[in-house]
């Protein structure tokens, strides 16, 4: 059955890869907004400018948008668009309450994440969506990740014994290399910097793979020296599980090159593993290693093994086709609810997050 979605952020720099997505699994975009502005479709052209360090591709967007309506206002998209799903990329200060009239209208939501600027923003929202039945899903793509799926089923095997402690490191490219006039540098508008928009990353998909929430934070924030940027240009974060695991993540936009740097790496009693998890068409290796080591009695001819993850790019050029993978599986489920990431999930990011900015300001442990 085809899925009509509204599209609402249309000036977001992750417009052209989410539109081929879309082009791709057959999503008729029937409704568009920008809101405040009214946009014209014949004036929609892949972006060349964009405030992070992402190469997008040069698509064709015009068939997509054939024959959709301009609104200027999201809630009126939301309510007289004729659509089933609205598809957000839009300021943290301003989706909640388009989510909220989703809600309200029985339109199920994909927004990008964290969807708000903090928890508040979000929990009575997500209460009566799952009262309602509206699915509404952040962008939360590494669950996706085959690398992820494999650690996952692992510890849900319980392959590494009781994890001691987790090392997690996702750093990009400098505010330098950056367009920092962009509301994403807005403390105002986004909450945060790195540790809000990169961050989220491994803040979800830690605790995922260990099927273990984060329950306390311990934090400390690089404040950028840029002049545009009121924002943290880094984190370092100490985290604690519900069943006692200890972690870390290291997270900034910090690189001299484009790209991203990022590690994984799981300590338990029977088993270790090392990854880099992350993969895009910017890294030059041509595989991602998942590095294991294991005490177990069939390991013992050959305790270290590494499995070498071939990723593919055929269908989402930038960060590979895992990233398709999620949107298909929202759009397969979204009416069942049966989808990949939920509004929970979301909220829970948003208060590890609450967690570490108030750390980050007190310099005590706070608890989630």
């Amino acid at each position: 059955m085809v899925v009509k979605a509204g599209y609402i952020g249309i000036d977001h720099h992750h417009r052209d890869p989410y539109f081929s997505v879309a082009s791709n699994i057959g999503i008729d975009i029937t409704a568009v907004c920008e809101p405040g502005r009214v946009v014209d479709l014949e004036d929609i052209t892949p972006m060349q400018e964009r405030p992070d360090e992402v190469t997008t591709e040069n698509q064709d967007v015009s068939e997509l948008l054939k024959g959709a309506t301009v609104f200027e206002d999201p809630h009126t998209l939301i309510s007289d668009g004729d659509v089933e799903v609205v598809w957000i990329t839009y300021r943290n200060d301003k989706t909640p309450d388009i989510v909220e009239t989703a809600v309200e209208e029985g339109v199920h939501v994909i927004s990008e994440k964290p969807i708000g600027r903090t928890a508040s923003d979000m929990e009575e929202i997500a209460r009566q969506a799952n009262e309602t039945g509206v699915t509404i899903s952040p962008t939360f793509f590494y669950r996706k990740n085959p690398v992820s799926i494999a650690l996952r089923n692992r510890i849900e095997e319980g392959f590494f014994g009781d994890v001691w402690t987790v090392e997690g490191r996702f750093n990009a490219s400098q505010l330098s290399q950056r367009d920092t006039s962009h509301y994403i540098y807005d403390e105002e508008t986004s909450r945060g910097g790195a540790l809000q928009w990169i961050g989220p990353h491994w803040l979800d998909i830690i605790p995922y793979i260990l099927n273990d929430p984060i329950t306390s934070v311990n934090a400390r924030m690089h404040e950028a020296a840029d002049e545009n940027a009121d924002i943290e240009t880094g984190a370092v974060l100490q985290l604690e599980t519900e069943k006692g695991t200890l972690a870390t993540q290291n997270t900034g936009y910090y690189l001299s090159d484009r790209g991203k740097d990022t590690h994984l790496g799981i300590y338990g009693t029977d088993a270790q593993a090392l990854t880099p998890l992350h993969h895009d068409s910017l890294q030059q290796e041509p595989t991602v290693p998942l590095r294991l080591t294991a005490e177990d009695p069939e390991w013992s001819a050959s305790p270290k093994q590494t499995i070498e993850y071939e990723f593919t790019y055929d269908r989402f050029p930038n960060w590979g086709d895992f990233v398709q993978d999620y949107f298909e599986s929202y759009f397969d489920g979204f009416r069942t609810g049966d989808v990949p990431a939920t509004i929970d999930d979301a909220v829970q990011l948003l208060r590890v997050l609450d967690a570490a900015y108030e750390s980050a300001e007190t310099r005590n442990w706070v608890e989630v």
